[in-house]
C-alpha cells in the first residue's frame, strides 16, 4: 500500500493506495476540543445528518438513493478521544468499473449533501426530524439503567474525577436545553472550527474530482496543539470503593487503575500486551484464576483506554461473591510484576493477529490509519516489530505502576437464578 498525501484547499488528504479492494472508501473527520455540550450536541448532530438532507429530505429517500448507487455504504461517528472530541462521517462505493461511469461521482454528491447541505430552515434544523431524533436520544439515556453493563461503565466513570473528559457523555439536561437553532449553531461550529481532514483508500489518484468536491467546502480549517492522552499523574492514590443499586439481577464489579508516570513507548507496546495477559481472552489470568478455578464470575476482562489513560478490569459476579471477586482481582493485579515468557509470546500472537486480520475491511484500513496518525504510531510492519520486541521486564516495571483506584459495584435486586 502505498501512502501519498496533499493539502488541497487547505485540507490536509492522505491517500492510502492499494488494489487489494474493490472499492473506494473516504472519511472527513471534524476534530475540536471535547466539552461536555459538546458530547450530547455532537451525538444528536451525527444522527440528524444522517437522517435527511435538503436534497432527500427523508431517510427512506436517502436509503433509495444510496441503493440505486449500487448500495452505496455512508455512517457516521461522534467520538471522544482523550482531550478531543472526533466527528467522521465516512463513504464506501464499489468503483466504477465494477458499476457504470459516474457512479462514485453520485456517491461523492450525495454524501456531501448530507454534511453540507442538511435539512435546516432558517438557521434551524427541521423541527419534526429534530424531535425524532431528541426523543430517541433521551429515551436511550432513560433505558441506560435497565441494561447493567451500561449503567455500571457510565457510573464507573462518573465516579471519577469529573474535571476529567473520561466523564463527559450525553446527558438529558442538555438534550432538554438543546432546540433546532442551538443545533444548528454547533453544526457551523464543527463545519467552521474544527480540524478537518479527509483520508481516502483505494485505486483513486489525486487527480481525481471527488476530492476537490470535498474539500471545497470546508473554508477553514483549524489546528489545535493540545495534547490528546488525558494525563492521570495529578490523581490522589488509593483506592475508592463505591456500591450502588441496579434494577436488574446482574451483579457488576468494575475496577478502575490509573496509568500515572508511564512513557509514550508503554502507552503504545507494553499496555496493549499488558492487557492482553491480564484480561483478554481465556488464556488471560483474570479468566483463568476468577472465572474458571475459582468460579466467581461469568465473565471477567481488562480493557485498555489508551487516550483516557486507564486501565479497566470489568465482571459480572454474583452478589456474595462481591468480596472474595474484588480481593482476588486485586491479588491478580499485583501477580503482574512477575510474568512468563509464554504469556507474552502468546499475547503478541493475539494482538499482531488481530491487527493483521482489521486490514481486510478497506474502513478498518482508513480507520487504522487514522488511529496511527492520532496517537503518533508507526505503519503497521514498524508496529508489529516493536511489539514483537517488547521484553518481560518491560511489563513487569509496567504493572508495577498499576494498582486499583476506584472500585465500583453494582448490585442487582435480585438474586441471580
Amino acid at each position: 500500500m502505498e501512502i501519498i498525501n496533499k493539502v488541497i484547499n487547505n485540507v490536509p488528504v492522505t491517500i492510502l493506495k492499494t488494489k487489494k479492494f474493490k472499492s473506494v472508501c473516504g472519511t472527513l473527520s471534524f476534530k475540536s476540543l471535547v466539552s461536555k455540550e459538546k458530547m450530547t450536541y455532537r451525538s444528536v448532530l451525527r444522527s440528524i445528518l444522517l437522517e435527511s438532507c435538503k436534497k432527500y429530505n427523508t431517510s427512506e429517500k436517502l436509503y433509495i438513493k444510496a441503493l440505486e448507487n449500487y448500495d452505496a455504504y455512508y455512517s457516521a461517528s461522534s467520538s471522544r478521544y482523550g482531550n478531543y472530541h472526533i466527528s467522521s462521517f465516512t463513504f464506501a462505493s464499489l468503483i466504477d468499473k465494477y458499476t457504470e461511469e459516474g457512479n462514485l461521482k453520485e456517491v461523492i454528491d450525495t454524501f456531501c449533501e448530507i454534511i453540507f447541505n442538511p435539512l435546516t430552515f432558517n438557521n434551524a434544523f427541521d423541527k419534526e426530524t429534530f424531535d425524532m431524533i431528541v426523543n430517541s436520544k433521551k429515551i436511550s439515556l432513560e433505558r441506560i439503567k435497565e441494561s447493567s453493563d451500561a449503567y455500571a461503565e457510565r457510573m464507573t466513570y462518573k465516579s471519577l474525577n469529573q474535571n476529567k473528559p473520561y466523564t463527559f457523555m450525553s446527558e438529558i439536561e442538555y438534550l432538554d436545553e438543546m432546540a433546532p437553532e442551538s443545533l444548528y449553531k454547533e453544526y457551523l461550529s464543527m463545519i467552521d472550527e474544527s480540524e478537518v481532514e479527509l483520508i481516502l483508500a483505494g485505486d483513486i489518484n489525486f487527480d481525481n474530482p471527488i476530492i476537490e468536491k470535498i474539500t471545497s467546502n470546508i473554508k477553514n480549517n483549524k489546528t489545535f496543539n493540545d495534547k490528546l492522552i488525558i494525563s492521570n499523574d495529578d490523581e490522589k492514590d488509593g483506592i475508592v470503593k463505591i456500591k450502588d443499586n441496579g434494577c436488574g439481577t446482574q451483579n457488576i464489579l468494575n475496577i478502575i487503575m490509573y496509568l500515572k508516570n508511564v512513557s509514550d513507548y508503554e502507552l503504545n507496546y507494553v499496555a496493549p500486551l499488558y492487557r492482553i495477559i491480564l484480561g483478554g481472552g481465556s488464556f488471560s489470568r483474570l479468566f483463568r484464576i476468577i472465572r474458571e478455578e475459582n468460579s466467581l464470575a461469568y465473565y471477567s476482562f481488562a480493557r485498555y483506554e489508551k487516550d483516557d489513560g486507564l486501565m479497566n478490569v470489568m465482571m459480572g459476579i454474583e452478589k456474595e461473591n462481591h468480596g472474595k471477586a474484588f480481593n482476588l482481582s486485586c491479588e491478580v493485579i499485583d501477580s503482574m510484576k512477575k510474568v512468563d515468557k509464554k504469556e507474552l509470546e502468546e499475547a503478541k500472537k493475539i494482538l499482531i493477529s488481530s491487527l493483521l486480520e482489521s486490514q481486510d475491511s478497506i474502513v478498518n484500513v482508513i480507520g487504522r490509519y487514522y488511529n496511527a496518525k492520532l496517537f503518533d504510531l508507526p505503519d503497521i510492519d514498524l508496529f508489529i516489530k516493536k511489539i514483537n520486541n517488547v521484553k518481560v521486564k518491560e511489563i513487569e516495571d509496567f504493572a508495577s505502576k498499576l494498582k486499583p483506584n476506584l472500585s465500583y459495584f453494582l448490585e442487582g435486586e435480585k438474586t441471580n437464578g
